[in-house]
């Protein structure tokens, strides 16, 4: 057998064990696994969505999604993909949310004036003076595969209100 076909089965096997044991710490976690960042994105609403019903029950709520960063805190490319799929799977519903432009903006803001990584209260911050109650930051973790943490914070009291995450389990 050619030594290079033998190392592409070797490989898929490989692969195919560690899709198995990611399906097997999933199910036992409870973290929905997905093979798309749409499918993903829906995962994430429907943690999302009964979260955010209770915290409008009496009154109507402004949110902010946060550009996802990496773990370092910066937006990424995908991070940024992610939450605006999030927003659009939550625009739908009673909720007022801040034009996505000036949250940028924002954010830009609060970037020059921090060097190096980007902290949680920095996002609040920024939370505070485009207005929202309510941030949703997340944080993905991007290679071959994706995990992505999702939080809903109270830009008021800086409490997390709600956490949702999901696997992204890519297809070769």
């Amino acid at each position: 057998m050619d030594m290079k076909y033998t190392r592409m089965i070797r490989n898929k096997r490989w692969y195919l064990v560690v899709i198995m044991l990611l399906s097997i710490a999933c199910a036992s976690s409870g973290i929905p696994i997905t093979s798309t960042p749409e499918d993903a994105s829906s995962a994430i609403a429907r943690q999302l969505i009964p979260i955010l019903q209770e915290l409008s029950k009496n009154k109507n709520i402004t949110i902010a999604i946060i550009p996802f960063g990496g773990p370092k805190g910066r937006p990424t490319n995908f991070g940024k993909k992610m939450s605006a799929m999030l927003q659009l799977k939550l625009l739908s519903k009673s909720w007022t949310f801040v034009e996505r432009e000036h949250v940028e903006k924002a954010l830009n803001e609060q970037l020059l004036a921090s060097s190096g990584a980007i902290k949680e209260s920095d996002y609040i911050h920024a939370g505070t003076i485009i207005g929202a109650d309510y941030i949703v930051s997340g944080t993905t973790f991007y290679g071959k595969n994706a995990l992505l943490s999702v939080k809903i914070i109270n830009v008021k009291t800086s409490a997390v209100e709600g956490i949702a995450q999901v696997y992204i389990a890519f297809k070769e």
